[in-house]
């Protein structure tokens, strides 16, 4: 079996060579995970910590998770929108009629987004 050709580099501490390795997380690991993001990272986490396992150890779980809220927020945004086209704000002055009808819609296209993208297996 043939050993792999690693150039490390070495510092001497207490009489005892020892290499010089550096453990870098990714910028985005540094980053707060939004709530979707969260949402998914416990959800895998708790439903299938196989998977979970996988990408942790791959090193690309974070990565993965701000991808889910990135696209999550978006495809809200892209329901809500659509939702507004058929079901328009209703023509009044009463701005808490015209808030609790952006809220329905908006927690409508919230759980569709739930469903399609934060609660799935990556």
């Amino acid at each position: 079996m043939r050993k792999p050709n690693l150039n490390l580099s070495y510092h001497e501490q207490d009489g005892v060579l020892l290499p010089n390795i550096c453990i870098s997380n990714p910028p985005e690991d540094e980053q707060p995970l939004g709530r979707y993001g969260r949402m998914a990272l416990a959800y895998l986490r708790e439903n299938h910590p196989e998977r979970y396992t996988v990408l942790k150890m791959g090193g690309t779980l974070m990565k993965t998770m701000h991808q889910v809220q990135r696209d999550a927020l978006e495809r809200i945004e892209d329901l809500t929108q659509q939702m507004l086209l058929d079901d328009p704000l209703p023509e009044t002055e009463d701005l808490l009629e015209r808030t609790r009808h952006w809220n329905d819609l908006k927690s409508m296209a919230e759980k569709i987004v739930l469903q399609t993208i934060v609660f799935r297996v990556r």
